[in-house]
């Protein structure tokens, strides 16, 4: 893919005078000038990425009308972001009609051909040359594997599957013919392995002289999309390339060959436009997020806490030695652990006793090492893991096995986090590995049983799998009452501007885990489900709702009728052959269609313009038709229903609210998450792990009207407490977040559209100050007012700055900004500052403030006591405080920040600006000697910070 080869940019002379007839937004315009500044400077790939609704199309038609000016082609995941291509054409003046122009088929291709993806990269399903590759890629493979002796048993093998299973003969067949041809286009040879349509159609492309190629979404070209349009550019003889996606691709689990295409393909970003500044820019709607909190029904919460149960007995059966059931720290207790007793017979060596053997041996796979570090440095996990493990039975540590560190304070999932990876390494070292036939029955199993847990047992370690228990608790029932409450809320706020939409992950499902199906019946969180709640209360019914999936358009039967006459008029007006009817169900009409016109894209695209003019005000949907690439502006209310919590996929999901409604200057969306926790069990916060997940990756808005990446804007208690108390704070906070729905002008007015804001997101900090006193006491200078949590934080932020420009770590001084949040919290940033800048300064107030690991310098911080004399009692109060006495106390031990410690002289710096701002005190070398145990006496006796720090990224 080198460029220096490619041949020069030169305007086609009988282009036509396409013209943007608007003004280009100021993020379009930066857009623009990079792509001019990109191709000017012989570069021919340009990476652009902009969240939904920010005007990535009209950017694309731009650069072919106005910079490329040649053949263009524009490939999109879907038919509906296909079709918008050719609609945006709106936006320009045009020299003749857009049919001339701009074409959504190949046949043949125009100035503008837009297509999908899958048009020029459907694969040859078969053939005899394909199906004899496959057929000698399966024989190798059964010889790879032991399974036959040589090629030529193993054709007889499979000739005779072939005979006498048919069905699983084609079954393995379609799986090696999809490696084969994955194998070749890792090669290079992708084209050799597409079907004749696609190979017809980029021909067609070829002799028309592309020079310009639009790739729409193109996150999705991390495969054998990815792989085909490589050799394809080749074939059109290197045209421009613009990458336009609103999220990079997710990387994990791609394969190396794959992502060294993208990269190279593509090239860094060029330009990333952050949604909060489209908004600012007044270019997209503002939003808020929240969220409701539910517990699960009885029979799902008795299912949870005997799974539960099942694995505190699991790990009690295992430890169980031969003819020893109640060794220290097992006894008999176990809730289930005579149930399981029937399925799990003693094994030979406990899974105490092996844990105990190999630490005390220091026993890895491949043999015993010289030392404990050498252990703990190479299975750093279960060395932690085993010794917790140890200790929670009451059970010594060996001889020479240090004590573990202290355990995770704030790991919701701590259980697991102790018995997996010694669960993990006992099946697979032990059991496994045992003589005995009985060991391996037992591992068997116990990996049967962890996978109830999410936890899949492999032949190297263990990975996450579907949890049984994290599907009940994501497609909770109490989700669709709390859907209800959320509808109510919102139509008595907006009344008839309400439009709602509801995205679930699927339709109905077929595949419900054996465990869980006298509790998930086959619509049990799907879109179905959510649809018949709505219909079943009058409020919610009263929104005529519509279900519309990729196979299933469900009608409320007081609005069939309307619907119709309506489907009707827009289906002859816009000249779509469909003739429709409607049948009927329990409580609702099924609309069945005909004709050559009808399709998803068809249906979908009329439903959205029925809901886009109210005759629907909520539409029921799943992820994969109402998510990418379908745009309908009035919606104002999202619930999110799905269990994505990849950036890709939540970005692209919450973009669906963000379009500007011309008929509403003042919207402000609302996107709802609805989420089920039960933290009193294992796996029992498995949907709110979930929903930090999805918020990992979204900036949004917080009280004190700052824009922040994180779970933290959705609410302050996210922040502020610790997953298992928020199930004490359901009530509260579900009340708060309903009542947020009445105060979208004020929140709206804390997004400050139009006013100047930075470019770019900054590091910030959130601190709680606690410990020896925390933030009370006056400071130890003359005149001082007592120390706030907001003072104590800047004046350590000070004494950091100030300690930086001095040294030249930094090169000028810049502002503090010190803002008080819900919770007694300060958020604390510097201002204006630039991404090294900032991060240099977070790092070290971080560490400043923060819990003391294994700091190189200490610096003592003292505070004044205020204590009343005899004469301050006996006067009044306003002249009494002048006749207290101050006592001095030394209260905290604070880490000389790590940029600031690497030689004295800079600790010499430090201290002077830590005197000047925040106490006296001299600084002390901390790694050996007095020092070191000056930290331990601190950590021991209360005098080591304990602040509740949480590094944030936010939007100015």
């Amino acid at each position: 893919m080198s460029d220096s080869t490619a041949p020069e940019i030169s305007p086609v002379a009988a282009f036509p005078a396409v013209r943007f007839k608007r003004t280009l937004r100021p993020s379009q315009q930066e857009v623009v000038a990079i792509a001019r500044r990109h191709f000017a400077e012989g570069r021919r790939h340009l990476y652009i990425v902009a969240p939904p609704g920010s005007g990535k199309t009209v950017i694309g038609l731009f650069l072919w009308a106005e910079l490329a000016r040649c053949p263009a082609l524009v490939l999109s995941p879907n038919s509906a972001i296909q079709a918008q291509w050719v609609g945006k054409l709106e936006h320009f003046d045009l020299p003749d009609h857009v049919d001339a122009l701009a074409t959504t088929g190949s046949e043949p291709p125009l100035w503008l051909t837009s297509l999908t993806y899958q048009a020029l990269t459907m694969p040859d399903r078969g053939g005899e040359d394909l199906d004899a590759q496959a057929l000698e890629f399966w024989q190798n493979r059964l010889v790879a594997k032991g399974e036959a002796k040589d090629p030529v048993e193993a054709r007889v093998w499979i000739e005779d599957l072939a005979r006498h299973n048919r069905g699983y003969y084609d079954g393995r067949l379609a799986i090696y013919r999809k490696e084969v041809r994955d194998a070749a286009a890792l090669a290079g040879d992708s084209l050799k392995v597409l079907h004749a349509s696609s190979l017809a159609a980029l021909g067609r492309l070829r002799a028309r002289g592309i020079g310009l190629i639009i790739l729409d979404e193109c996150h999705h070209l991390l495969g054998h999309w990815g792989r085909v349009l490589a050799d394809a550019h080749e074939l059109f003889e290197r045209p421009l390339v613009v990458g336009l996606t609103a999220t990079p691709p997710d990387r994990d689990g791609k394969l190396k060959e794959d992502l060294d295409r993208y990269d190279a393909f593509f090239g860094p970003i060029a330009y990333e436009v952050p949604t909060p500044a489209v908004v600012k820019d007044g270019f997209l709607a503002p939003y808020q997020d929240l969220v409701q909190f539910v517990r699960p029904s009885p029979e799902e919460l008795a299912f949870i806490a005997n799974a539960s149960a099942q694995f505190a007995a699991l790990v009690e059966e295992l430890c169980h030695a031969p003819g020893a059931l109640n060794e220290a720290g097992a006894g008999q207790g176990s809730p289930s652990a005579p149930d399981l007793a029937k399925e799990f017979s003693q094994c030979s060596e406990s899974m105490v006793a092996w844990v105990t053997r190999v630490l005390a041996e220091r026993r890895l796979p491949t043999g015993v090492v010289k030392d404990w570090l050498s252990f703990e440095r190479r299975d750093p996990v279960f060395a932690d893991a085993g010794r917790w493990f140890l200790q929670g039975r009451k059970h010594q540590l060996p001889e020479g096995v240090p004590p573990p560190p202290e355990l995770p304070a704030d790991d919701p999932n701590l259980e697991l986090t102790i018995h997996v990876p010694v669960l993990d390494r006992y099946i697979r070292h032990r059991l496994r590995g045992s003589a005995d036939p009985q060991d391996h029955a037992i591992a068997e199993r116990a990996i049967r049983r962890l996978r109830l847990f999410g936890v899949q047992v492999t032949e190297t370690g263990t990975q996450a799998c579907v949890s049984p228990v994290g599907r009940v608790m994501a497609y909770a029932r109490g989700k669709t009452a709390a859907v209800l409450s959320i509808l109510k809320a919102e139509r008595a706020a907006l009344g008839d501007r309400i439009r709602a939409v509801i995205v679930a992950d699927f339709e109905r499902t077929s595949s419900v885990d054996t465990e869980v199906k006298h509790l998930l019946d086959e619509e049990a969180g799907g879109a179905v489900a959510a649809f018949r709640a709505l219909l079943g209360d009058p409020e919610t019914d009263a929104l005529d709702p519509v279900l519309v999936t990729g196979s299933t358009v469900l009608v409320d039967d007081d609005l069939a009728p309307r619907l119709g006459e309506a489907a009707a008029a827009w289906l002859s007006a816009n000249r779509r052959d469909v003739r429709f009817e409607f049948g009927d169900e329990q409580g609702f009409k099924i609309m069945r269609g005909s004709g050559s016109d009808w399709c998803p894209q068809t249906y979908v695209t009329l439903i959205t313009e029925l809901f886009q003019r109210g005759l629907t005000k909520c539409l029921v949907g799943t992820r994969g038709l109402l998510g990418e690439g379908w745009d309908a502006h009035k919606v104002n209310v999202l619930i999110d229903l799905t269990t994505v919590t990849t950036s890709m996929s939540v970005n692209q999901l919450r973009g669906r609210s963000f379009r500007l409604d011309p008929d509403d200057p003042a919207k402000l969306a609302d996107n709802w998450d609805v989420v089920c926790i039960a933290p009193e069990f294992s796996k029992g916060l498995d949907d709110y792990e979930r929903f930090i997940g999805k918020h990992r990756v979204l900036f949004g808005l917080t009280d004190d009207g700052v824009v922040e990446k994180g779970v933290g804007h959705v609410h302050a208690a996210f922040t502020e407490l610790k997953p298992e108390l928020v199930e004490g704070s359901i009530g509260p906070l579900n009340a708060e977040m309903l009542n947020r729905v009445n105060r979208r002008t004020e929140f709206r007015k804390l997004w400050r559209i139009g006013e100047p804001y930075h470019p770019e997101p900054v590091r910030a900090l959130e601190l709680k100050l606690g410990g020896g006193g925390g933030a009370m006491g006056f400071p130890p200078f003359a005149g001082a007012t007592p120390w706030s949590a907001r003072s104590l934080a800047l004046a350590v932020g000070e004494a950091v700055l100030g300690a930086l420009v001095e040294s030249g770590l930094l090169k000028s001084r810049r502002n503090i900004h010190g803002g008080e949040r819900t919770g007694g919290y300060v958020r604390v940033f510097l201002e204006e500052a630039t991404g090294d800048e900032s991060r240099l300064f977070t790092e070290a107030l971080h560490e400043a403030l923060g819990a003391l690991g294994r700091p190189r310098y200490v610096i003592p911080r003292s505070v004044d006591r205020v204590e009343a004399t005899w004469l301050s009692r006996l006067l009044p109060k306003v002249i009494g405080q002048y006749f207290q006495s101050r006592r001095r106390e030394l209260i905290m031990w604070h880490a000389v920040p790590s940029a600031l410690a690497k030689h004295r002289d800079l600790v010499a710096v430090y201290q002077r600006h830590w005197n000047l701002r925040v106490s006296p005190g001299t600084a002390v070398y901390a790694h050996q000697g007095e020092g070191e145990q000056l930290v331990a006496d601190a950590r021991a006796t209360g005098l080591a910070p304990s602040a509740t720090i949480h590094p944030k990224e936010v939007f100015l």
